[in-house]
């Protein structure tokens, strides 16, 4: 029993000390204030089925920001299955000029191909595109090397690039 009641408790120290910040992810990612409540409260929920395995206080908001992220991200996959396809009118235009690195400039944008991205790839754009983090505070919440935010930012652009490419040729 004594295990539980600690176990409570350390959910409820890190809540007090990250619940904020958490619903604040949370609302960018959802961008509805009822949506964050209920995805904060799950995340929650979460850390404390595996609170065992928490890391100590120093990494344990890296460890919730990705417990977050990945909610709020199959939220939106969910949600975004349900929804009516995108019409090609509606896809953002680019022109001849144009480039994914300014193209992800965009919220809306980046979080079109955010959604199409690898998880290992997905992390680390919303923290950079979408979050405005710095490659390395990025590195830092994740508990990665700056080099590995780099690369794996790489790679998201090269995948965006084909992705606008292809989605520009049909």
């Amino acid at each position: 029993m004594e295990l539980g009641v600690h176990s409570n408790e350390r959910v409820s120290t890190l809540y007090r000390k990250f619940g904020t910040a958490i619903y604040s992810r949370c609302r960018r990612l959802l961008k509805d204030d009822a949506l964050a409540e209920d995805a904060t409260q799950e995340v929650f929920v979460r850390v404390h089925k595996h609170i065992e395995s928490a890391p100590d206080d120093a990494t344990a908001l890296a460890w919730i920001y990705r417990i977050s992220t990945n909610y709020c991200l199959n939220q939106i996959r969910d949600r975004s299955r349900q929804a009516e396809p995108t019409a090609p009118d509606e896809m953002p235009e680019h022109g001849d000029n144009a480039s994914p690195e300014v193209d992800l400039l965009d919220r809306g944008t980046a979080m079109k191909l955010i959604r199409r991205a690898p998880e290992k790839l997905q992390e680390v754009a919303l923290l950079y595109y979408v979050d405005g983090l710095e490659q390395e505070q990025v590195a830092s919440t994740l508990g990665i090397s700056r080099r590995t935010v780099i690369n794996r930012l790489q790679e998201f652009v090269d995948r965006s690039k084909k992705f606008v490419n292809r989605e520009g040729a049909s």
